[in-house]
């Protein structure tokens, strides 16, 4: 069986909103496996991006317990998470996000990590994504889904276990989004990664593997 990557158990998150509590997610409870690409739906404002920060870990729940390859990330204290999301976690933002002084090469090399240093892996991840002809160009030379490409190429650089995807079609056309989600979901399968994307594109939905609706604050597979 695969590996699971990431469990959240009964997953609380709320606001204050004077007198009241509003829960954005409510007992959420999800499992990913290795080579398991997930996406998550719903409204906007029903706290997708509010999931994919506490499953990246860069906010924490009310209660319920995030899992991160066997390991209880409640343990985990706040000055730990950097290191565990450097390690572990990938991210694909909705804007590419990259360093406009920086070539497409650039970007990668400065994002991998001293131990896991290698020009070939470079390469190969260039040459799979279809960005090799950006080798050298700085963002401001790329097309707006060239540049997305190098983005869900950095994601994968560091060899994370988990892929984070945040509206990543959100800046994208129809039909260069859809080529980035199926880059995605290659690579997820590829190099037997787990993945979530938060979208409101259904059109790409025939991409993934698991689909969960979120609607006040249940998240519904």
């Amino acid at each position: 069986m695969d590996k699971l990557v990431l469990e959240l158990k009964a997953v609380n998150k709320s606001y204050q909103d004077g007198k009241e509590k509003h829960y954005v997610l409510k007992n959420a409870t999800l499992k990913l496996r290795e080579g398991e690409f997930a996406a998550v739906v719903g409204p906007s404002g029903s706290g997708k991006s509010t999931l994919l920060a506490i499953s990246g870990m860069m906010l924490s729940p009310d209660s319920g317990s995030v899992y991160i390859n066997g390991a209880d990330m409640s343990k985990a204290r706040q000055k730990e998470w950097t290191k565990i999301r450097r390690e572990n976690i990938g991210f694909i933002f909705q804007n590419h996000q990259l360093l406009s002084y920086l070539r497409a090469e650039e970007q990668l090399a400065l994002f991998q990590e001293k131990d896991k240093k290698d020009s070939a892996f470079i390469d190969s991840m260039m040459k799979e994504l279809g960005i090799d002809k950006c080798r050298k160009q700085f963002p401001a030379q790329m097309s707006g889904g060239e540049k997305q490409r190098v983005a869900v190429a950095r994601a994968f650089i560091n060899d994370p276990a988990l892929i984070l995807a945040d509206e990543p079609t959100a800046s994208l056309d129809s039909e260069c989004g859809r080529q980035v989600v199926d880059m995605i979901r290659k690579e997820v399968k590829r190099q037997n990664k787990a993945a979530i994307m938060v979208t409101h594109d259904e059109r790409v939905l025939d991409l993934v593997d698991t689909i969960y609706r979120l609607e006040n604050g249940a998240l519904v597979r």
